[in-house]
């Protein structure tokens, strides 16, 4: 089911008057200048409520502008969840390796709460965080107040993730600890890096599962919840995972990505056309019933294909 997409916002105080065109080119990074002022020609901007179809309106800050971004074409995604568990409270899906969660960007009616919204006819709220890319278990709850009690739930339980890295894996458990902060030698603005100057503590337990050729399969044990952190610490170890474009072995991959979209020499560069990490299991107590809830999602094919292509490669 399609829904309108009306965005609203105020415009923060501006150093200096600038275009509308310039301003949503620069603050919406997903439509180019020449396609904001298509959008603007078109009537799907106003101010203050006003529609506005000069693409050179000056802006001085504090304005509140809406637009109406229904028509907009949303990237291709991988529909194909499935639910691994359900009851009157929440949902465990297996969200596929090319969805996002919730609208963000360009995404709005292709996300994992919209598919889910329509299945079942009712709103879902997500309990925890899980990347675009990175497949595997997700939470979410028919309730918003709920949502809070599952939260606590889950940061008291275990998560385990699986990782397809470059290179050949140490044998022993593999213990990262390292602090994460914003990587300031990164043009990206959302890169975490893992170094001892990092702010925000994070720690990492690895496993090796299986090393074909020039990769390895490796267990993720989390102990702290951070953005990014499995990804930042294996990085940080020197065992990037396979396909990964912003932690991976070139990040210049994820600002030609942003620019361009996935194309055939891009997907080359990456091995895989997406970051090989996956939530393998959630372990934590059902806060209404106070069971012990196991919930797992299968290795993905694409992990187990690569394996074997390598493996024949060795």
């Amino acid at each position: 089911m399609t829904q309108t997409r009306i965005i609203t916002s105020r415009i923060p105080p501006l150093q200096s008057a600038q275009r509308l065109d310039s301003y949503c080119a620069g603050r919406f990074t997903y439509l180019t200048n020449d396609q904001w002022r298509q959008e603007i020609l078109a009537g799907k901007l106003s101010l203050a409520g006003v529609v506005i179809t000069d693409p050179a309106m000056v802006l001085r800050g504090g304005e509140i502008l809406a637009w109406d971004g229904s028509g907009i074409v949303e990237p291709e995604i991988d529909d194909r969840i499935t639910i691994l568990y359900t009851d009157e409270w929440f949902i465990a899906a297996n969200k596929t390796g090319n969805l996002p969660v919730h609208p963000s960007g360009r995404y709005f009616n292709n996300t994992l709460v919209s598919l889910l919204e329509d299945r079942y006819g009712r709103k879902v709220y997500p309990v925890h965080r899980i990347d675009r890319e990175t497949s595997g278990v997700m939470l979410l709850t028919f309730d918003g107040k709920s949502a809070g009690a599952l939260s606590e739930s889950l940061a008291k339980g275990s998560k385990e993730y699986l990782a397809l890295v470059h290179g050949n894996f140490p044998d022993k458990e593999m213990v990262v600890d390292l602090p994460l902060g914003r990587d300031r030698e990164s043009v990206v603005s959302k890169k975490q890096k893992a170094w001892a100057g990092g702010t925000q503590k994070a720690l990492t337990r690895f496993r090796k599962v299986l090393t074909a050729h020039d990769i390895s399969l490796v267990r993720c044990f989390p102990e702290t919840g951070r953005l990014h952190q499995i990804r930042a610490h294996l990085l940080a170890a020197g065992y990037p995972i396979v396909g990964d474009k912003l932690y991976g072995r070139d990040e210049t991959v994820f600002l030609s990505f942003i620019r361009h979209g996935l194309t055939p020499e891009m997907e080359e560069r990456l091995v895989l056309p997406r970051s090989a990490l996956h939530a393998a299991r959630l372990v934590f107590l059902h806060p209404q019933t106070k069971k012990e809830m196991v919930i797992r999602a299968p290795l993905p094919k694409m992990f187990a294909d690569f394996i074997l292509t390598r493996r024949a490669k060795g």
